[in-house]
């Protein structure tokens, strides 16, 4: 049994970066069986769905987990590093907390009921990760709109004064612990 492993991850939110995360995470949670699963990320963010699904796997998963920001947590990004059970960022780090956006197709076409599914969908999504930041957070829900709208990147100072970190610190490794980088496929 190792008292803590250190997982890296500097890579987008998508399907398949979520399921890289998860399968590497369990791997290393049944090699090393560790006291603690310490991830480094940093993350431009990315898909709404994937980044749910990875916060709801950190939280479940029965070891103290830490999250530290270690470059910049960017959109949707910010709830999957809001699932760690203590949250650091490193002085030269950044978070950035917007609202969430829709890429289509070059010459989609959208018939009015798919326009409206679609609408309801980009309003749970950005609902979603607003409740997931205020449950976590010091936010207020109008404060989170707030953020949404502004798109700004924000300090880890302001970070700290919020309650998305509990500290602001260096990254630091135990001599001897695992460190493993859960590589971009």
């Amino acid at each position: 049994m190792n008292d803590v492993v250190y997982l890296v991850f500097h890579d987008g939110i998508n399907e398949q970066s979520v399921n890289r995360f998860m399968d590497f995470t369990s791997k290393a949670v049944v090699q090393y069986n560790p006291k603690t699963l310490y991830f480094l990320i940093s993350s431009g963010g990315g898909l709404v769905n994937s980044g749910v699904a990875l916060y709801n796997y950190i939280r479940a998963l029965p070891q103290e987990t830490v999250t530290h920001n270690i470059g910049s947590i960017d959109s949707i990004a910010n709830a999957v590093f809001l699932a760690g059970k203590k949250r650091y960022a490193a002085p030269a780090s950044a978070f950035l907390l917007h609202g969430v956006s829709w890429t289509f197709q070059q010459g989609a076409s959208l018939s009015y009921t798919q326009m409206q599914e679609t609408l309801s969908q980009f309003d749970a999504a950005e609902q979603l990760t607003a409740k997931i930041i205020g449950e976590q957070t010091k936010l207020t829900a109008d404060e989170v709109r707030g953020l949404f709208r502004q798109g700004e990147s924000k300090s880890p100072t302001f970070a700290l004064d919020k309650g998305l970190v509990h500290e602001i610190r260096e990254v630091t490794f135990e001599a001897g612990a695992p460190v493993h980088s859960i590589v971009p496929g």
